[in-house]
């Protein structure tokens, strides 16, 4: 059964309509058409425990004792232990640490690579530009149109350009090329005179960022057990503000170097070591994603998607179990052998992937289930721009820090200060950003990613208006560092390519117009609209499955966002506000599985 729609809001086992009569029958024809290297009677152990999850955790946890030796399959003590540390400890299969690994250098070498732009904003002048630009010079927008080209190349075709060749190289293979171009433009970057030439070369970089960005959370999500995927993908976003820090402390070193033209070039090339290390990662030690073993392509492949997840799962009872749900969950989206044709298993041309994958753009805004998927994490990106904290880690130098030029007053006559003092700040920046992300690392998976974003927002707003307001303090000195307080207390998320794109283009122009308070008292209201964007659009994900998800997004979102005014929001007031505890909190979905 496909699910385009889930009109009851039921989240079930993809398993559950099958009698154990029919599992089977299913289970022996899987085992005769594609894995004939497994015992029938393994798969059928692991295919039982998978339709029967919540029953044998309670086994496992020995809830379950009195009625154990009554169920189908008899668990081991390794194998009870392994799915009790499953669904309790964070990262507890062995073989998903080097997954983590390389997600966590592709994200530092995101953030590396954010660091090395903004730092070489502050040389602008060595590329062509004005150090003080006027507000009406077109300079602003060569300026900004240079700092935006590697978002908006990153989003329009480097994520795009993702798809093919994931399909032909898979998710290591699309790390590896990111890693590549990354590599070559850091070289290239090292060497540019102009703003148009590094324009250029940074184009090159947006599309190994694009590639990567997308490539690498695939991977992380596709490999992790589904309790933790939230933790596995949040490597991504804290690295990435590590790699922020860890930039901007290679910027203030690189400040020490005898010229101005020496220190851009030194920083312009810094992500070739970090994307180097990814590359060497990724090629020999990362296994592949076994989901891509399984969908359609001339790397269809049960055998090899089973040796994959048997490296990221501590038993093979573990390893077969997600094997089989996941074939069986492709199965019921009509995206598994059903829907192929000729060309699918051999290597087609490009222009036949590029249909393809037109195809598979289209059904974004056609399937609910994803065009829901769309809506929420389009919101959820979105807000993270709307924050405003990715321009201040984008333009340290800018007017909104102020925090160079207003150090000219102590420090007469030493230009040197313009440079290190905002470099010290976004130092300091990325440190709270990486430190306060810590805590989020377990909690997304028990807290959940809504309520973080429900928590933070509204605080955000506060501290960018409170920032806002500290550019009317007199003292230079005490307006600095309330300032640069109240940024600090309110950076929590980290970077959207295609909004980032826009923001870098816009803002130089816009803090032009509106000057400091203007601009972080605009970003503070934004702060509230992305609020009430997440409470109406973006549903709860914690500790779910990718095929659980399928559920969670094909129910109507018109129906979430009745649930969340009429039925979820009277009842958050009525319980924190008037205290009238005795009423239960109403459930959108009835989950059948746990």
């Amino acid at each position: 059964r496909g699910r385009r729609a889930n009109g009851n809001a039921i989240i079930e086992n993809p398993l559950v309509h099958l009698t154990d009569e029919e599992l089977q029958r299913d289970v022996r024809s899987f085992i005769e058409n594609h894995l004939p290297s497994v015992a029938y009677e393994d798969l059928l152990r692991a295919a039982r425990v998978a339709k029967d999850i919540r029953i044998y955790d309670e086994v496992a946890r020995e809830k379950g004792y009195r009625f154990e030796s009554t169920l189908p399959v008899q668990l081991t003590t390794e194998e009870k232990r392994a799915l009790r540390r499953e669904r309790d400890v964070p990262f507890s299969e062995k073989g998903m640490r080097i997954v983590i690994l390389t997600v966590s250098i592709a994200a530092l070498l995101q953030g590396f690579v954010q660091s090395s732009f903004n730092g070489a904003s502050l040389y602008k002048e060595e590329w062509g530009i004005p150090e003080h630009i006027m507000t009406s010079s077109s300079d602003n927008w060569k300026f900004g149109a240079t700092n935006a080209a590697p978002f908006f190349v990153a989003a329009f075709i480097g994520c795009p350009l993702s798809l093919p060749i994931n399909y032909w190289y898979g998710r290591r293979g699309g790390i590896c090329v990111a890693a590549f171009l990354i590599f070559a433009s850091s070289i290239g970057a090292a060497f540019a005179k102009s703003w148009y030439l590094l324009l250029g070369i940074r184009t090159i970089n947006g599309i190994g960022m694009g590639i990567k960005a997308v490539s690498t959370p695939i991977l992380a999500g596709e490999t992790a057990v589904g309790f933790w995927r939230g933790s596995a993908i949040l490597a991504w976003q804290l690295w990435v503000a590590f790699g922020i820090m860890l930039g901007f402390g290679f910027n203030l070193i690189f400040t020490t170097a005898q010229s101005n033209a020496t220190t851009l070039a030194l920083i312009n090339a810094a992500p070739m070591a970090p994307s180097l290390v990814l590359f060497i990662i990724a090629l020999f030690f990362c296994p592949e994603s076994p989901r891509y073993h399984l969908t359609k392509g001339p790397n269809y492949s049960v055998p090899k998607a089973f040796t994959c997840m048997a490296k990221i799962r501590n038993t093979e009872l573990q390893a077969l179990r997600d094997l089989y749900v996941v074939y069986k969950s492709l199965e019921q989206q009509s995206m598994g052998l059903g829907d192929l044709d000729a060309h699918a298993f051999r290597s087609p041309g490009f222009v036949w992937v590029m249909r393809d994958f037109m195809r598979q753009y289209r059904q974004l805004f056609q399937q609910r289930r994803l065009y829901n998927a769309l809506i929420s994490t389009s919101t959820v990106n979105l807000a993270q721009q709307l924050c405003g904290i990715n321009v201040l880690a984008f333009y340290s130098d800018q007017n909104s820090w102020k925090l160079g030029y207003l150090f000219n007053g102590v420090h007469e006559g030493i230009h040197m200060h313009t440079k290190i003092v905002p470099m010290a700040y976004s130092l300091g920046f990325g440190a709270i950003n990486f430190l306060c992300g810590l805590p989020a690392v377990r909690s997304i998976d028990t807290l959940g990613r809504r309520k973080w974003l429900l928590g933070t927002l509204p605080f955000m707003a506060l501290f960018m208006l409170a920032a806002a307001l500290s550019f009317n303090i007199a003292a230079e000195n005490i307006r600095v560092g309330v300032a640069a307080f109240f940024l600090f207390a309110s950076w929590a998320i980290a970077i959207n390519l295609g909004f980032a794109g826009i923001l870098s283009i816009v803002f130089p122009r816009v803090n032009s117009g509106l000057k400091e308070i203007g601009s972080l008292g605009l970003f503070s209201g934004l702060n509230v609209v992305a609020l009430v964007m997440v409470f109406l659009l973006v549903e709860e994900t914690k500790r779910r499955t990718l095929e659980e998800l399928d559920h969670i997004f094909a129910v109507s979102k018109r129906k979430f966002m009745r649930f969340q005014l009429f039925e979820y929001l009277p009842w958050l007031i009525q319980w924190y506000i008037f205290g009238r505890r005795s009423n239960p909190r109403p459930e959108l979905y009835e989950d059948v599985i746990w």
